[in-house]
């Protein structure tokens, strides 16, 4: 549960994890119709690892607090949780040598994006028309 308290974080951070997970399935989904059961099962585990480290580092990060400090400190430490995560799942795929690596980056790389870019277009909708 994200705990801030202000319902405009609350929603960019809901719109960005549901961009995040559409995305995953998107990808998985094409791979699954164009190319290979392990394409889509490596680009499913590369959407995933991006949402799940995301979906962490917002938890962590988000949380009220009356302070700066302990807000950037959660900050701080949401990021580190996030690339954490994000390392231990690409050693252990790895380490099982069954991944295809092209689509677990694909899929992984376009997580990222949408990190960025659902922002960008939210406030490129509500800014003033002239």
């Amino acid at each position: 549960m994200i705990i801030a308290r202000d319902p405009a974080t609350r929603r960019m951070a809901a719109r960005i994890l549901l961009a995040q997970a559409g995305m995953t399935i998107l990808i998985a989904v094409l791979y699954g119709l164009f190319g290979s059961r392990v394409q889509a099962q490596s680009a499913l585990v590369g959407g995933l690892t991006g949402l799940v480290a995301n979906a962490c580092m917002t938890l962590v990060a988000l949380r009220h607090t009356l302070h700066a400090a302990i807000a950037l400190g959660r900050l701080l430490v949401g990021q580190l949780l996030k690339v954490a995560l994000t390392v231990a799942v690409l050693v252990i795929v790895a380490r099982g040598q069954w991944a295809d690596w092209p689509a677990l980056l694909i899929a992984y790389g376009a997580t990222l994006l949408v990190y960025w870019f659902v922002p960008a277009f939210d406030a490129r909708a509500r800014r003033p028309k002239n």
